[in-house]
């Protein structure tokens, strides 16, 4: 069958609940592709944040950090999940690199934000029996990075990346798919394609859609 992978993901979207978490640990690439493959996460893009300059970007950064936002469903992943990767996956107490922008950061869009992640913060200090450094701030703005840094692990398989675009109507649709991320992930050796084709499965799409996506991931040419 024709498929559309926009549309159908689009339709996968309705009526879902969604929070967003914005983090920085570090270089965004992985981090990007590390939370991109997990079931749960919806979308993801790097950009700069945390800081005050106006209209940043890579090579003018300012006093911003290089982040990751991630738009999640918390009925399937909490925000608690994420808040306990977030912090298992880095070193939050390293020394600062390159001034802020490669600090460990937390950015909180609510005052709920806030309180989950001081909570859990709080939990680990217990836990590991020693201080965690990640700055907790307020989300003043997201300045989204340039296309060539988004999903950058799979657009080094270009190929692949080709056949995929075909799918939307842009590149930015492209960089907020759920499958990009997905498969950003796979080619960073995060998750597997047999467990994205069976995530898939469990999509709230057609048995027939679903089957179809399996069979364009099979296809895909790396």
């Amino acid at each position: 069958m024709d498929i559309n992978v926009q549309v159908i993901e689009q339709r996968m979207l309705e009526n879902k609940q969604l929070d967003t978490l914005v983090f920085g640990m570090g270089c965004f690439w992985s981090p990007e592709a590390n939370f991109g493959q997990l079931p749960g996460v919806l979308r993801t893009r790097v950009g700069y944040a945390g800081g005050t300059k106006l209209n940043p970007d890579y090579r003018q950064m300012g006093d911003h950090t290089e982040t990751v936002e991630v738009t999640f469903e918390p009925d399937s992943i909490s925000f608690e999940q994420l808040l306990r990767k977030f912090w298992n996956d880095h070193n939050p107490n390293r020394p600062a690199y390159k001034e802020r922008q490669y600090i460990s950061l937390l950015l909180y869009r609510n005052a709920e934000q806030k309180t989950i992640m001081e909570a859990v913060k709080r939990q680990l200090e217990n836990e590991r029996k020693e201080p965690i450094y990640t700055e907790i701030a307020p989300l003043h703005d997201f300045t989204e990075a340039e296309p060539h840094h988004q999903k950058y692990y799979l657009k080094r398989f270009k190929r692949a990346t080709e056949q995929l675009m075909q799918q939307f109507p842009d590149e930015k649709a492209f960089h907020m798919s759920a499958i990009a991320a997905r498969l950003n992930g796979f080619v960073r050796e995060y998750g597997t394609l047999a467990s994205i084709k069976s995530e898939i499965a469990e999509w709230n799409i057609s048995a027939d859609e679903a089957i179809a996506i399996q069979k364009l991931l099979d296809d895909l040419k790396w």
